[in-house]
């Protein structure tokens, strides 16, 4: 804070002017970082690690009405998912108009898993361009994110590497069992492999 009271009399007025954007992804820095250096600092109950503990900051903070409590109802959880998805797109870049998604569904026996695939300016057959790929499992604690609030950084990872992108649109608790979400992570992994064993390396 002092740094930037004592430069900022040098600095263009232009450049004070912050989106909603760089607002949110400063303080979600600040945050992580604190609590990196600083842990036992978190005023939350949450164990988990400093980048989702800047999360759930940045929500309480944006959204200080939203209950974050143990004993969550169905609409608890939705508010969540909503402001969630709010914060995070906010934090990735805009997805550029050259990148593509195709919405799939793949079979593995008797189960379905629904899939998308990411690619800059052409999408390609995983099947049969033995190019490489990248398996793309959501953040989200498998309670909360979808293809709306990760495409942005999915397709900002195709263009930057040059690659395709399989985002997994696995099931979510507490709608679904996390035995049944973990089943739909299992059962990609099968599918890429019964058409690539080598497709691991």
């Amino acid at each position: 804070m002092i740094a930037f009271l004592t430069i900022k009399p040098y600095v263009d007025k232009d450049l004070l002017v912050l989106t909603r954007c760089h607002r949110v992804a400063i303080f979600h820095r600040i945050f992580s970082f604190r609590n990196k250096l600083l842990p036992f600092l978190h005023p939350g109950s949450i164990v988990t690690d400093a980048d989702s503990k800047a999360l759930y900051e940045l929500i309480s903070l944006y959204y200080p009405q939203l209950d974050l409590s143990d004993d969550l109802t169905k609409n608890d959880i939705e508010e969540f998912r909503y402001h969630s998805k709010r914060i995070l797109t906010a934090l990735f870049p805009a997805r550029s108009s050259s990148c593509l998604i195709q919405d799939h569904i793949l079979q593995y026996n008797t189960s379905q898993v629904h899939m998308y695939y990411i690619q800059h300016e052409k999408i390609d057959d995983w099947k049969c361009s033995n190019q490489s790929i990248i398996l793309y499992f959501h953040g989200g604690g498998f309670v909360f994110g979808d293809i709306d609030t990760y495409s942005c950084f999915e397709c900002h990872l195709s263009k930057s590497l040059n690659i395709l992108v399989l985002h997994v649109d696995f099931r979510l608790v507490p709608e679904y069992s996390l035995e049944e979400t973990i089943e739909d992570v299992i059962n990609i992994y099968k599918i890429l492999l019964d058409a690539d064993s080598n497709i691991h390396r």
